[in-house]
């Protein structure tokens, strides 16, 4: 698909107007995510435009977009900024706490201008933090939440050069302007919304915060964890993640391997502890098995038996992947300044009404005239209707969920919708085991059910159920329901308003998209896991599980767009997105093509940052992240007497002069001595810190 005009909006959100004052990416990829859906969105620039303008993502993360410049420092700027805000439904920005307030755009001014007016704040840190002043920088956000956790034996971070941080608060702060959109449908109501990128990271941590006080569970999985589930090289020196996580899988590996023989031993090692030394006798097994085929031919050979598994790839190899295009994970646009351009395709599918981009990110200044004669013209914005005159304390409150999920994504789907108000219901299988953890995370705020739907005594139960739900959530392959006799359509018939949300791995639509999958699977054939470990090397999955949770997260803003347009026009419909889809969005800054486009991206095992000024060092007493922002702040810093033998030689250079300074202080010492510079230092944090009763009341 080429985009090379201006499409018609169309969305679940047409007819709503965005002013975009965000900068980098968290604002500008939840303006993004919102065009995507329909919006309008106005990026508003300052003299010179954004600062991400030299990055080539920023044509993904502003697609959509018409660009005014407009000075707030200037009375005229700032009149022009309250006027345009008096038109909008959603203002977005990215400030430091305090900093939008000073240019005349805060919320309270503009809630006065517009009291229905939706305002989103995505600052680094949040308004009660003690970092609030501090500026939110990817990389000082990302070692304030456990981002750079050691690797395998060693004591040094790993760094990981996508912007999770970004992401996850752009994420969390679409589901929470959804949200807000659908309370507003209610009500009537603006509010203000922050989601601090700090804050929003802790969706991603999960159930890694889990910590249990009494006992700890016996660790049941830890040999489908650590054999079904693992990468494996192969015959070509290609790696293959294989899965397993459920004794299903076994027998159809097995068939693909052509060993029968082992289905039965193996089997038997699902749920129960296990000898350290029997896993890794099935290991080395394995690992023996793998090397006699070429990675692709077991990707197929394993698809063709059913099973799990799936080449861990080069981000431009998928790219070019025949699924990632049938299922327009992978779009490309018309980019006024790199021509055709591969980005990540629409993240959330509503099939009633579909998401679309609608055109190229704008030049800088491209519609100043065109949106200020607007302005000129306009009439006063008409109040938004509301559809009740009920006082809602949430924005799902009095809505149903019935959660047919498992795993990760869809509980996180589920119990978000719940946080929101929603009385969620899940519906579990009786055979199915229980993971404390897990469950802990995903599943609280939920009433539980236990229903095998696999007899007509069950399936009846559910359907009484149905009769009194507003949204049903699942993550099975694509039409593993229809078996059990409760697809959307069947559900349909019987509850013609009921949304449907869909998860699953591969999205839902190209030739991938009936295959099983999991997080493991959507980091090895998007690029993530190779960039990771390296080219050369084995890779290595993310800290936590990214895509489970961003994929919940996103499935709970295609619930919101849904019923939205269900306040709308009564329709109901069924939504789906798919962790592939997210593990684009997660490789933003890399996730792109085009002609002349050269990959020197920072990926392997020994990569400690961007570059001698934006980049992990060892203190005395640990790891922190250094970030200088600019050529200000690195002449602040010179003339402090430990920095004032630095000489701007070549960057490996520049970082040992760097490394020998930092390491003969503490990072609390030069917390306090480098801050006031301009440039920005934070300890590098492990997510055992957040599992200690002394900072779980607190995550600062």
């Amino acid at each position: 698909m080429t985009t090379t005009e201006q499409n018609q909006a169309q969305g679940a959100l047409v007819g709503l107007k965005v002013l975009d004052f965000g900068q980098y990416i968290p604002g500008p990829m939840l303006g993004m995510l919102l065009s995507d859906q329909g919006a309008e969105v106005i990026k508003v620039e300052r003299p010179g435009g954004d600062p991400a303008r030299t990055e080539p993502a920023f044509s993904t993360w502003n697609r959509g977009k018409r660009s005014i410049v407009l000075d707030l420092k200037t009375p005229e700027g700032q009149a022009n900024a309250v006027a345009l805000a008096k038109q909008a439904d959603i203002v977005i920005e990215n400030y430091r706490p305090g900093v939008a307030d000073r240019l005349g755009i805060g919320y309270k001014a503009l809630s006065k201008a517009n009291p229905q007016l939706l305002y989103c704040s995505i600052p680094g840190f949040g308004e009660d933090s003690p970092h609030r002043n501090e500026r939110g920088w990817e990389g000082i956000v990302s070692a304030s939440t456990g981002t750079y956790q050691p690797y395998d034996e060693t004591e040094e971070p790993l760094f990981l050069p996508l912007p999770t941080a970004s992401t996850f608060a752009a994420i969390v702060s679409a589901v929470s302007v959804g949200m807000a959109v659908v309370a507003r449908d209610r009500n009537g109501k603006g509010q203000h919304i922050e989601v601090p990128m700090h804050s929003a990271m802790f969706s991603a941590i999960g159930r890694n915060l889990v910590k249990l006080f009494d006992i700890d569970p016996p660790n049941l999985d830890e040999f489908p964890r650590n054999v079904m589930a693992h990468q494996y090289e192969c015959k070509d020196g290609k790696f293959l993640q294989s899965q397993g996580g459920y004794a299903v899988f076994v027998g159809q590996l097995m068939a693909a391997a052509g060993r029968p023989e082992w289905v039965e031993e193996l089997e038997s090692l699902y749920n129960v502890e296990t000898d350290p030394e029997v896993i890794q006798m099935w290991k080395r097994r394995f690992e023996e098995m793998f090397l006699e085929r070429d990675a692709k031919q077991w990707e197929d050979d394993i698809a063709a038996a059913n099973g799990v598994g799936t080449v861990c790839k080069p981000v431009e190899e998928w790219l070019s992947h025949e699924h990632a295009l049938a299922g327009k994970m992978v779009i490309q646009v018309d980019d006024a300044q790199y021509g055709i351009m591969k980005q990540p395709g629409v993240q959330v599918r509503l099939r009633g009404t579909p998401g679309a981009i609608q055109f190229r990110a704008p030049t800088l200044g491209e519609h100043t005239d065109e949106i200020l004669a607007e302005l000129k013209s306009n009439t006063e914005k008409p109040a938004i209707p509301k559809s009740g005159s009920e006082s809602i304390l949430h924005a799902l409150e009095g809505l149903r969920v019935l959660d047919l999920c498992i795993v990760l994504a869809g509980p996180t789907c589920g119990r978000t919708l719940g946080e929101f108000g929603a009385d969620v219901i899940k519906i579990d299988d009786p055979s199915r085991p229980y993971n404390i953890p897990g469950n802990t995370d995903v599943n609280r705020g939920k009433r539980s059910i236990q229903i095998n739907l696999k007899t007509p005594e069950g399936l009846e139960v559910f359907y009484k159920l149905l009769e009194t739900a507003d949204i049903v959530v699942e993550n099975n392959r694509k039409s593993s329901l229809s078996r059990f006799g409760i697809s959307f359509e069947q559900m349909k018939a019987r509850k013609p308003d009921i949304i449907h949300a869909s998860l699953n791995a591969f999205g839902y639509d190209g030739p991938w998209s009936e295959r099983p999958g999991w997080e493991q699977l959507a980091q090895a054939t998007a690029g993530i896991q190779v960039r990771r470990g390296g080219r050369d090397g084995t890779p290595k999955l993310l800290p936590y599980p990214m895509n489970d949770y961003g994929t919940g997260l996103m499935g709970a803003y295609a619930v919101a767009l849904a019923v939205h347009e269900r306040n709308r026009t009564g329709q109901g419909q069924t939504v789906n997105s798919g962790l592939a889809l997210t593990a684009g969005l997660l490789q933003s800054p890399y996730f792109l093509d085009y002609e002349g486009y050269e990959r020197n991206e920072p990926e392997g095992l020994g990569v400690r940052g961007f570059n001698a000024k934006s980049r992990l060092y060892e203190a005395a007493d640990g790891w922190m992240y250094f970030h200088c922002p600019d050529d200000f702040a690195w002449s602040n810093l010179t003339r402090l007497a430990d920095f004032s033998e630095l000489s701007a030689g070549d960057d490996a250079a520049l970082t040992q002069s760097i490394a020998d300074v930092i390491s003969s202080k503490s990072i609390d010492d030069w917390s306090k001595l480098i801050n006031p510079t301009g440039v920005s230092v934070m300890a590098n944090r492990l997510v055992e810190d957040f599992r200690t009763m002394k900072t779980s009341a607190r995550l600062d």
